[in-house]
């Protein structure tokens, strides 16, 4: 009853912000004060002043409609702890509209705060799990360590511009010292919330949480958090040249990097979290070109994004409902027999079309997204822009490594291998029961209409959302990116007819990040708290020990002493009495 309650709660919740995303589109920008608040310190008063204007409507219909889908999906898809799961999922969304609300930079803080303690929560949520609880407790601790800047970032703007209200930044003069400064404080901050270069690395190992965590997590809140909040002070960062060169280069190294990952990635939700960095990369990249066209893509592309990545990951949640697993080497089992696509025919449609979107295939949302950032890098390019040649070349080259992880995902999930005659492939000396019976298929079915009802929704979104702002199409760039898309796709085709998967092992490995901050970070800081664990034990804890044994050999000492022997006491106090008496002496003379 009370699981079902939270349900109601969190449903209503998120239709809710559906609503009210209906309710203000095409109302005038505006923004309401709150006179009340708090002080902190002589010169900071936080006050909940909330704004909403075009970007608000757009945020709250993004995060109102994935987060709706993810509740109804959830109710078919969760079984255990249902009603601190629902409770969170309600609390996280709740903390992303308070993010997108904000017209305050302490009140957008609390919001972006109590989206990271939802986070690890929701990753932990089979806490029972050791992943589950290292990832949650990675993601915790990046995510803080970005932070810290970002509250540092919040105070220099804050009181170089002399108020911390997002409508009035930029309206007073600041040093161009005080700006950069800030700007790459919060910087910091968006590359720890949105998995970036050199935060990249919590995100994949956050997949252990519940597949509708992930959705949320990266198609609408968290990890767009940091692309919102660029949108937001885009007035700010576009006065500040360096942070834009900054996050240029950090963006054009990601979407590579991660999409390099992406290529050797052997699970599903990893391949797609992997996927999700190097995608809000390209929003970053858009973003750093600091033009109206530059930020108009990179807020397309979030949206599509949105739609599309939300649909993937809610089907790789079926995979993991129906099989129990999302790795290629175990649902390779069931492919040899083509039963996935047979069995869950709703699933395989869907997942086809999230794919094609974020493959940027001709027609899906993706396609036009990616390809209005492509054509705002190319028209700064040919302004003379240094920059933009360097966005327009990485996500083009993105453009075809993503094709590349997408194709080879749909075929090796999806398809048998013709050369191999239906066998495991690239993947068969992965397999711990290579030598096992078939697996059973006859269980194998698409789930109930809570879980398919918001696929169909969001497969919708990945086509349809790529005209909501109406046709836009530069030939010339789409001709490019199509060329690409296909020079990406056929390589995972040809490697799988052959039944190849090439996976070097510097992409296996992530390029050895991972391990590196292991080195560098987790080894002296294991090291140092061994030295204070032996200090501990060895020094301190040694003279406790030796207070104690000398008490204890003082005892046994005294207890010699005590024989019983009337003779013996008398004998003593004799003595005890001469060597006074001769003391007296001594003392006197």
């Amino acid at each position: 009853m009370i699981a079902t309650a939270w349900r109601v709660i969190g449903v209503g919740f998120s239709l809710l912000v559906v609503l009210t995303a209906a309710l203000l589109y095409g109302v005038e920008p505006q923004q309401t004060a709150f006179t009340h608040g708090a002080r902190v310190g002589r010169d900071v008063f936080i006050t909940f002043d909330l704004r909403t204007d075009d970007l608000t409507v757009l945020m709250l219909a993004v995060v109102g409609v994935v987060s709706a889908c993810v509740q109804v999906y959830s109710i078919g898809y969760v079984r255990e702890r249902i009603a601190s799961y629902t409770a969170l999922v309600t609390l996280f969304t709740a903390a992303m509209v308070t993010v997108v609300v904000a017209d305050n930079l302490f009140l957008l803080l609390i919001g972006w705060e109590v989206m990271g303690a939802c986070s690890y929560l929701l990753i932990g949520h089979y806490w029972e799990r050791r992943d589950a609880r290292s990832g949650a407790m990675k993601a915790f601790l990046m995510t803080r360590l970005g932070d810290v800047g970002f509250l540092f970032g919040i105070f220099v703007l804050g009181l170089g511009y002399g108020t911390f209200k997002i409508s009035e930044l930029g309206e007073s003069p600041i040093s161009s010292g005080t700006l950069t400064t800030g700007t790459l404080l919060l910087l910091v901050g968006v590359v720890g919330k949105s998995a970036q270069v050199p935060l990249q690395t919590w995100l994949p190992d956050a997949m252990p949480g519940p597949s509708p965590v992930s959705a949320l997590i990266h198609a609408a809140t968290m990890v767009a958090a940091g692309v919102f909040l660029i949108a937001r002070l885009y007035d700010v960062f576009t006065a500040a040249a360096t942070t834009l060169t900054v996050l240029a280069i950090v963006a054009c190294v990601t979407m590579l990097f991660a999409a390099l990952c992406a290529m050797a990635a052997v699970e599903v939700k990893r391949v797609l979290a992997w996927s999700t960095v190097s995608q809000l990369a390209i929003m970053f990249a858009g973003l750093s070109l600091g033009t109206s066209d530059g930020r108009h893509a990179a807020l397309f592309h979030l949206t599509t994004h949105a739609a599309f990545k939300g649909l993937l990951f809610l089907c790789a949640g079926v995979l993991l409902h129906e099989v129990g697993t999302a790795a290629f080497v175990v649902l390779r089992r069931y492919t040899r027999r083509g039963a996935l696509r047979k069995a869950m025919p709703v699933t395989f449609v869907t997942m086809t079309i999230g794919l094609a979107s974020l493959a940027g295939v001709p027609g899906f949302a993706g396609f036009f997204s990616k390809d209005a950032v492509v054509e705002a890098a190319w028209l700064h390019a040919r302004d003379g822009s240094t920059l933009g040649w360097v966005v327009l070349v990485s996500v083009c080259l993105t453009a075809a490594l993503t094709a590349f992880y997408c194709v080879r995902l749909w075929l090796w999930v999806f398809f048998r291998t013709p050369a191999l005659a239906g066998a495991l492939g690239a993947f068969e000396d992965d397999d711990p029961m290579v030598d096992a019976e078939e697996p059973d298929t006859s269980k194998l079915h698409d789930p109930s209409w809570l879980m398919l009802g918001p696929l169909v929704l969001l497969a919708v979104g990945s086509i349809g959302l790529g005209y909501a702002d109406g046709v836009h199409l530069n030939w010339g760039v789409a001709l490019v990116t199509t060329v690409l898309a296909l020079l990406g796709a056929l390589p995972a085709y040809s490697l799988w007819q052959r039944g190849a998967d090439p996976r070097p092992v510097v992409l296996e490995r992530e390029f050895g990040v991972d391990q590196a901050y292991y080195r560098i970070f987790a080894v002296p800081v294991r090291w140092s708290a061994q030295l204070a664990v032996a200090g501990d034990r060895d020094v301190i804890g040694a003279y406790v020990r030796a207070a104690g044994r000398t008490g204890t050999l003082a005892s046994q000492g005294l207890r010699r002493l005590q024989t019983g022997n009337a003779q013996t006491y008398l004998t003593a106090a004799v003595i005890g009495v001469i060597a006074l008496a001769i003391l007296a002496g001594v003392i006197g003379s």
